[in-house]
């Protein structure tokens, strides 16, 4: 934990060959909570650990993955892009969060385009070393499956909010999750991750059109916003207008 709270003060240098730092970051992941110390240890001698500055593209949209990516610091936006340049955020990664699983297990190109959003470091576990696992490992096979099936699961989740919810539900909803991150089910303060331009993208709205949801939840003394600091006056009516119970 030291030597990454160290990396994150210094100033960007690309790849590092440290196993030791790949093999912390990687043991305090979920997916390998059920896995050998032996075994993160051989994952972690064949990973590279990389620093990204902001902005960077770690994973280009249509390219094969290196394999599975984990977070040790930073953020990381996964969206989609289209011809016209216009993007469509569908996830943001945050630290001790991973991604590419998918990509690494099929073997398939990247279906979006991973950028930093901070400056970031990321293991990057080759996806051989994943699928050599997953075939010794009967435990770790069933903690993929599990992972992939919540994945899907939140996803077919985003595809109904997008069809079904209006913007403001979307939105109160996503501020909800951000105070059930932080605990306690009275008022409190959340901070947005990012940008209100990558939220707006990450709802499935326009920047103008967040700004004005804020507002709108704002006037009905739900929230109040100064900057990217959202203090959730009354959670409780917050999540009723995520389920419209209003």
């Amino acid at each position: 934990m030291q030597q990454i709270l160290q990396l994150r003060d210094a100033p960007s240098n690309g790849a590092l060959r440290d196993p030791r730092l790949a093999e912390g970051v990687l043991a305090n992941l979920p997916l390998f909570r059920d896995t050998a110390q032996r075994q993160i240890a051989e994952l972690a001698a064949r990973a590279r650990t990389v620093r990204y500055r902001r902005g960077a593209v770690v994973c280009p949209q249509g390219e094969c993955s290196p394999g599975l990516h984990a977070v040790a610091f930073g953020q990381v936006k996964l969206a989609f892009r289209g011809g016209d340049e216009e993007e469509r955020v569908m996830r943001i990664v945050a630290p001790a969060e991973t991604f590419g699983l998918a990509v690494s297990v099929l073997g398939r190109p990247s279906p979006y385009e991973a950028v930093t959003l901070d400056d970031s470091l990321v293991v990057i576990v080759p996806s051989a070393a994943i699928l050599g696992l997953v075939e010794n490992d009967p435990r770790f096979a069933r903690t993929v499956i599990q992972a992939l099936a919540e994945r899907t699961m939140m996803l077919l989740a985003e595809v109904e909010a997008g069809a079904l919810r209006r913007g403001v539900q979307r939105l109160a909803s996503y501020l909800d999750s951000l105070a059930a991150t932080g605990g306690g089910n009275g008022s409190c303060t959340v901070r947005l991750p990012t940008t209100k331009t990558v939220v707006a993208s990450r709802l499935g709205v326009k920047k103008e059109t967040l700004s004005r949801l804020l507002r709108e939840l704002a006037e009905k003394r739900l929230i109040s916003v100064e900057q990217r600091e959202i203090a959730i006056l009354d959670r409780l009516r917050l999540a009723a207008v995520a389920r419209e119970e209003t």
